[in-house]
């Protein structure tokens, strides 16, 4: 359309060739003229049948010969409470739900029993007349094959904690019980993917009648289903809504307290270690750290029968704790350590245990793609010993002990504590989470003490931190050699080369540059309109190498 004039043309098939014998197809209308705007085209694809295309543009499609019928042979078996029918079905021209019809069947059944049916376990069944109707599909599981598989998904809920359909169909148990892969294999009706899901349900629902969310956990935990309590030490609700659970075990706790120094992050590499404690909660902020550390804190002294040790208050015990970037749980040990020596402030509780994770620091500062200078500035932190040079880095003050010095930069433990428990699933219901996390801490207790009795290891290959550290400065070592030699294979450019690597480098600097002055303005405007000039001569010259045709 044009000044408000309507075009009436058609589309038609349409076609531009080039010198080279490369053709474009297009649909296109037909008063459009070549070099002439204002008319719609669509570009077709190169898998479209241009013949069909062009049979019904024009209108000569008269359809194919072995088109189907307007047909259908769905049966449903009696019990169905479907109406409507799943395939589409044709009326005219229009495309529509064919509706379900239940249609009656002459057949009847007579059934014999005889009186004393324990002399005599037999019963007959007898049908008389011709059934109207195909047999109806296989919609109930046998009586045996339902027992079987509930067998099956009670042995996969004990193995996974919360058996899903999914879990089941890619897991080994139906090759076990019944010595097939394939569920449809063992009965037709198990084709349907809802029989499994709704026995799943079912049985998770004996399992766990309150479900696996907050509202089971506090009902295995007053119930204490399966010793629940033994693992999950506190559950309590706050006035902030905040929630937090503490799992943990007497066990744990007294190897804990035997530690130098422990962590607190979340985690990502896989090294052997050991957990503690697990805890979850719903918040992150300062108050829920605090109260986090009081309750741990707490559950130390009331499991252990003595209250935890702090080398810089009591002169002995934990010297270091290690933890994440993280203000709000920085802040919230430091308040909690002043409760239990105040003498001195948070701030200065920290500054004598608490050691953030280097490789996070350094993370945060290539993941910002600070210049050079700035991220030199920034790492010089972590080297820095005296006050002054802090000061003429960055304005703060930073002392260390020689006891966090002792200890390690990096959160890479808790880390792989957390990566360990990822394996077992992620996005967990907090019951699956909660008794996933107590078989995780068992076996891995259970592994140390053969190890430490037996002297069999958990691998045969070394994976602990010692191990780890000389692993990873060893590929630090492989890395620095390789970039060495890199360097030294780099040939002489020549002149002409260096010339436009200058130039390009120059044009590169350029770019990041942002100008507030007028004359940057106006010859970035120039620019523009010189490449708009060149665009459209370039456009020109490409249109003089079509051939326009219409087919």
């Amino acid at each position: 359309m044009q000044n408000g004039v309507q075009c009436t043309g058609k589309p038609i098939l349409k076609c531009l060739k080039r010198k080279d014998n490369i053709a474009n197809y297009f649909i296109g209308c037909s008063e459009w003229k070549f070099n002439e705007k204002f008319h719609r085209f669509i570009n077709i694809k190169e898998n479209v049948d241009l013949n069909l295309l062009r049979q019904l543009l024009d209108g000569l499609y008269e359809g194919e010969s072995n088109e189907p019928t307007n047909d259908c042979f769905t049966v449903l078996h009696n019990s169905s409470k479907k109406t409507l029918c799943p395939h589409p079905h044709r009326a005219g021209n229009i495309i529509k739900q064919g509706a379900i019809t239940q249609k009656t069947c002459g057949v009847k059944y007579f059934k014999i029993i005889p009186h004393d049916i324990k002399s005599c376990p037999y019963v007959i069944l007898v049908s008389k007349g011709i059934h109207s109707h195909p047999p109806p599909p296989p919609s109930c599981v046998p009586l045996t094959i339902r027992s079987r598989l509930q067998e099956l998904i009670h042995q996969a809920n004990d193995n996974n904690v919360d058996a899903t359909p999914t879990n089941i169909i890619t897991g080994n148990l139906i090759k076990t019980y019944f010595g097939t892969d394939y569920l449809s294999e063992i009965h037709a009706s198990l084709n349907n993917n809802d029989h499994l899901r709704y026995y799943v349900d079912k049985i998770q629902k004996e399992v766990h009648p309150h479900g696996q969310g907050l509202l089971g956990v506090v009902y295995n935990y007053s119930r204490n289903i399966n010793n629940f309590c033994d693992y999950v030490k506190r559950l309590e609700f706050f006035e902030d809504n905040n929630i937090l659970i503490i799992c943990t075990t007497p066990e744990q706790l007294f190897e804990w307290k035997k530690c130098k120094y422990f962590q607190i992050d979340l985690s990502f590499k896989r090294v052997a270690v050991l957990t503690f404690a697990r805890i979850f909660t719903n918040s992150a902020t300062t108050i829920a750290y605090q109260r986090m550390f009081r309750a741990l804190f707490d559950l130390v002294s009331q499991l252990t029968e003595s209250s935890p040790q702090f080398k810089h208050i009591h002169g002995t015990g934990w010297s270091c704790i290690i933890g994440d970037l993280d203000y709000a749980q920085a802040k919230a040990l430091g308040l909690v350590l002043n409760e239990i020596d105040a003498t001195k402030n948070w701030e200065e509780h920290l500054i004598n245990v608490f050691k953030s994770c280097h490789v996070h620091f350094k993370r945060k500062i290539h993941e910002k793609r600070y210049d050079d200078i700035l991220a030199n500035d920034m790492l010089a932190l972590l080297t820095a010993t005296s006050e002054v040079e802090i000061n003429n880095l960055f304005n703060k003050i930073e002392t260390k002990e020689p006891d966090l010095d002792n200890n390690p930069d990096t959160t890479n433990i808790a880390e792989a504590a957390h990566a360990l428990s990822n394996r077992r699933g992620k996005s967990l219901k907090i019951v699956t989470a909660i008794l996933q996390g107590r078989k995780l801490d068992k076996e891995r207790f259970t592994s140390i003490h053969i190890h430490q009795k037996y002297n069999v290891p958990n691998r045969g290959r070394d994976k602990g931190l010692i191990a780890h550290n000389v692993l990873s400065n060893k590929h630090q070592v492989n890395a620095k050699i390789k970039k060495s030699n890199n360097t030294k294979s780099i040939p002489v450019k020549r002149k002409q080369n260096a010339r436009a690597s200058s130039s390009k480098k120059k044009a590169k600097k350029a770019i990041t540059i942002i100008s507030d002055s007028s004359e940057d303005e106006d010859k970035c405007h120039n620019d523009n309109d010189n490449n708009k000039e060149n665009n459209a001569s370039k456009s020109s010259s490409k249109f003089d190498e079509l051939e326009y045709q219409e087919i």
